[in-house]
């Protein structure tokens, strides 16, 4: 007989009469790995195994082809400052903003968009800092392009990005005037953990490592050494004495602070795809597989979403949605996720409305990164999610006729064409966009939205269908109710 404590374990996931594969567990993999999911994607993930919609997910990733470049990816200011349109600098940043967040509506992309999010708030750069586009499009490129890759090799490739070099002051490191900076956050933010396993001593050898990079102040993409800025004297990191470099600074920390990287790394992980509270018993065994595949994320990521602890129902709905979060799951649970909704305004409302509740992409708060859970909330926080959800409800979803019949057409789906009875169908649309129930008196007030101003004779005397013409209202209704309840902000 398996107890409830053996369940909750690394091992995989095996589907049981206590433990059911269900839609609330397939809503539970999208919410955590993309932005949401359709019914059509529910219904999917319920016809395959939870092993193969994970690894179908992680792998339409690791197979991903490299980011298209925007035409202006290599323009400097040179470049700009001979344009006819002197706001052209800025109307590329906002279009390629809206460019990701484009990807995360859209649901073949929704994924690496989601993990590439995640390491923008660990590998943290502030565009509005380094201000320059060819440098926004590298580190979006790189943030992309190892989403799931070598965790060693985006670390070593990240220091030398052109955004972060302009962001912690690489370029300020000289071998007579070193900055320590990005010694101190490559360990103690990137890395090992703060206070784990370096010294201050170690940051300030650190530093003198990593001198002699440079970047084109004109914003050019280019990143270049310079030898002459360079230390190359002795120094001791970790308690090894050499002339050590860029390369071996990283050698160092990844074979003499595995452990302490490894297990950090895992942490991050953890704490933001599952919950806050760390388990350490799972956290020890992400961090043994990170280290047994030489840095590998993918295998991490699968043993992860794998295992019996992720789908433990206590982790379900257990996290506050990022202000994207807000808007995005909105249009994958209608299933609004092609070119026709998803117009350029949309893209733009999402960014601005993110912005103004705290979640401005390219630009977390500070270099530790936006503290996410909690920290999205508080009164005014609170009523701006409101109020912008119900703009970006009906502002944009309820202007498009193509999206209000998917809303109908979705609530056909989850009951049937011939159901009439409201509360059925509340209660369906509830548990679809939620991935929850609602006790009985909050059910009620919501069958109350939906039916709003249709008589209710109609429901009795077969009047009233799905069919009906005023059901997209009365669904952006329910949808206007559920966006103000506690539930809405958890995913």
């Amino acid at each position: 007989m398996t107890t409830v404590a053996a369940l909750n374990t690394i091992d995989p996931y095996l589907p049981s009469a206590a433990k059911p594969w269900n839609a609330a567990r397939v809503r539970h993999v999208y919410n955590r790995l993309g932005f949401g999911a359709s019914l059509a994607q529910v219904n999917a993930g319920l016809a395959m195994t939870p092993d193969a919609l994970i690894d179908s997910l992680l792998d339409s990733v690791v197979d991903a082809a490299d980011p298209v470049p925007p035409y202006w990816s290599e323009y400097s200011s040179d470049d700009y400052n001979e344009q006819p349109n002197e706001d052209l600098v800025f109307i590329h940043k906002e279009e390629f903003a809206g460019r990701w967040i484009r990807e995360m509506m859209e649901s073949e992309t929704a994924v690496r968009a989601k993990i590439a999010l995640f390491w923008s708030n660990h590998f943290v750069t502030q565009e509005e800092i380094y201000f320059c586009n060819s440098f926004m499009w590298s580190y979006y490129n790189l943030l992309h392009k190892q989403a799931l890759g070598n965790f060693r090799t985006f670390t070593e490739e990240m220091g030398i990005e052109p955004a972060m070099l302009a962001y912690l002051n690489g370029t300020q490191n000289f071998a007579d005037e070193p900055n320590e900076n990005y010694a101190r956050e490559l360990m103690e933010l990137f890395t090992m953990g703060e206070n784990n396993g370096y010294t201050q001593d170690d940051v300030a050898e650190v530093a003198r490592a990593l001198t002699g990079w440079q970047i084109n102040y004109n914003c050019g993409p280019d990143v270049y050494f310079i030898p002459d800025n360079h230390d190359d004297g002795q120094k001791t990191i970790f308690g090894q004495m050499g002339s050590w470099n860029y390369d071996d600074v990283h050698e160092l920390i990844f074979t003499l602070r595995a452990t302490q990287t490894a297990n950090y790394i895992c942490e991050k992980i953890y704490k933001h795809f599952v919950h806050d509270e760390l388990n350490t018993e799972i956290v020890a065994a992400m961090a043994a597989t990170f280290q047994d595949n030489n840095w590998e994320l993918a295998p991490v990521f699968r043993l992860l979403f794998k295992s019996e602890h992720f789908f433990e129902a206590r982790f379900i709905n257990a996290k506050i949605k990022s202000p994207l979060e807000v808007f995005t799951t909105l249009t994958h649970a209608i299933g609004a996720t092609g070119e026709e909704e998803i117009t350029e305004d949309a893209t733009y409302t999402t960014a601005f409305y993110a912005f103004r509740l705290g979640q401005y992409v390219f630009n977390p708060v500070d270099v530790a990164g936006w503290p996410g859970q909690r920290a999205w909330l508080n009164e005014n926080t609170m009523t701006n999610r409101w109020n912008f959800g119900t703009n970006f409800l009906y502002g944009f979803l309820g202007e498009s006729d193509t999206v209000r019949e998917k809303m109908r057409q979705l609530a056909i789906d989850l009951t049937s064409a011939e159901e009439t009875d409201p509360e059925v169908v509340t209660a369906a649309l509830v548990a679809h966009f939620m991935n929850t129930e609602l006790d009985l008196s909050n059910i009620q007030a919501a069958t109350s939205y939906f039916i709003g101003e249709v008589p209710l004779n109609y429901f009795e005397d077969g009047t009233w269908s799905l069919y009906y013409n005023e059901v997209p209202d009365q669904i952006m209704n329910l949808l206007y109710y559920m966006l103000r309840l506690p539930e809405w902000q958890l995913g």
